[in-house]
């Protein structure tokens, strides 16, 4: 009689196990990885990405023109030297950089959770996804918490322009006119008496442009005697901030002149800005090519190098009740003009690294939203 009992009591175990395996199986959650065909209408479920970064780059340079003068061809006759700018011409001096990731869901990286089909009034399983504005999955399991994220705002390239200077030639605009006056002498004679009579005939000559380099180099010479006059006292001019004053005016002007001979560059500042999407094996691009002050042209190339690839195989296969995250690595990020580094900083990369998973089975999750890693996880 007691071996009956016995052996009712576990064909009724055996029962209970074989229906409680069916009901937990119709209740687990699938994920698996979003395919390019549609899934069925009668699928019930959400779509989560997975985030990957992209860098917005500003770069910042000076644009130097020089400009040859206008009495260029008189420079070495009339001042001595022949340091002075040729042929006109342009180069590049990058200042600063600033790299800034943007945060985004990865396309390539789009998950299907699939609810559990039936649910009875006694097995009901609560549970809960957070997602961004995006779609990137940022928790499970938690109640939903009202936060607000900060965006990451992308701003269309822009160009910003300064001048230290006008661009042309104040003093080439003299006057290229001059008076020429000819004296013409007539002799009258009366008998033994002669008589001269001056006559004088004026006119108007165009100025050659040696005549106006020879002019520009006399007014040179001219403030120079001026500036040495003013600063030992010939003027008897009251020391103090008087002087000062002019003689800095003094300088400007015969800055002025000397452009004429010596050229001038004008500067002014340019701003770009470039977006880049590192993927494996794309982790290096030529963002503008400049021409240096030697007059060679260089490459401004930005170059991923990844500091702790993770030996950690991805996780492709779905399993019930299993989610998928990202372990993302850190990246050096640097900036070259052509071999030698001009920039350069450490950032999570969450594309250059795996995908992983982790169970939901009586667990809360939460995730970065940034790099998609697996941040706090609790067993209920």
């Amino acid at each position: 009689m007691k071996l009956l009992k016995l052996s009712r009591l576990i064909f009724l175990v055996f029962i209970l196990i074989a229906l409680a395996g069916p009901l937990k199986a119709q209740y687990q959650f699938l994920v698996t990885k979003a395919a390019d065909k549609a899934l069925p209408v009668t699928a019930r479920g959400i779509y989560y990405a997975l985030p990957k970064t992209t860098f917005k780059v500003k770069l910042i340079l000076e644009k130097v023109s020089r400009i040859r003068g206008p009495f260029a061809n008189y420079t070495e006759k009339y001042l001595g030297t022949d340091n002075f700018i040729k042929t006109n011409g342009s180069y590049f001096r990058l200042l600063s950089v600033d790299i800034q990731p943007v945060s985004m869901a990865d396309p390539s990286q789009l998950y299907y959770v699939q609810f559990p089909e039936d649910r009875s009034a006694k097995e009901i399983r609560h549970f809960g996804f957070q997602l961004n504005d995006e779609g990137v999955l940022s928790a499970f399991g938690l109640k939903p918490v009202s936060k607000t994220e900060k965006k990451n705002e992308e701003t269309s390239s822009q160009t910003y322009i300064y001048s230290d200077n006008s661009s042309g030639f104040k003093m080439a605009a003299g006057y290229s006119r001059a008076q020429k006056v000819d004296t013409i002498v007539r002799k009258f004679t009366i008998d033994t008496l002669t008589i001269k009579r001056f006559l004088y005939k004026t006119s108007w000559v165009n100025l050659s442009e040696e005549d106006r380099a020879n002019d520009a180099a006399q007014q040179i010479k001219k403030i120079r005697d001026s500036r040495f006059n003013l600063l030992n006292g010939y003027h008897e001019v009251n020391y103090g901030d008087g002087v000062r004053y002019m003689d800095a005016e003094l300088q400007k002007l015969e800055h002025q002149y000397l452009t004429l001979f010596l050229g001038r560059e004008t500067k002014k500042m340019v701003v770009r800005n470039f977006m880049f999407d590192p993927e494996k094996g794309h982790l290096s691009k030529v963002l503008m090519q400049i021409i240096n002050a030697d007059g060679q042209q260089q490459n401004i190339r930005l170059i991923i190098k990844p500091a702790n690839l993770l030996p950690l195989p991805n996780a492709v296969l779905p399993k019930p009740d299993f989610i998928f995250y990202r372990i993302p690595v850190k990246a050096v990020v640097q900036i070259s003009i052509g071999s030698y580094p001009f920039y350069s900083d450490v950032f999570p990369i969450p594309q250059l690294g795996v995908v992983s998973s982790t169970s939901m089975e009586n667990t809360q999750l939460h995730f970065d939203w940034q790099t998609g890693t697996l941040t706090g996880i609790e067993k209920r």
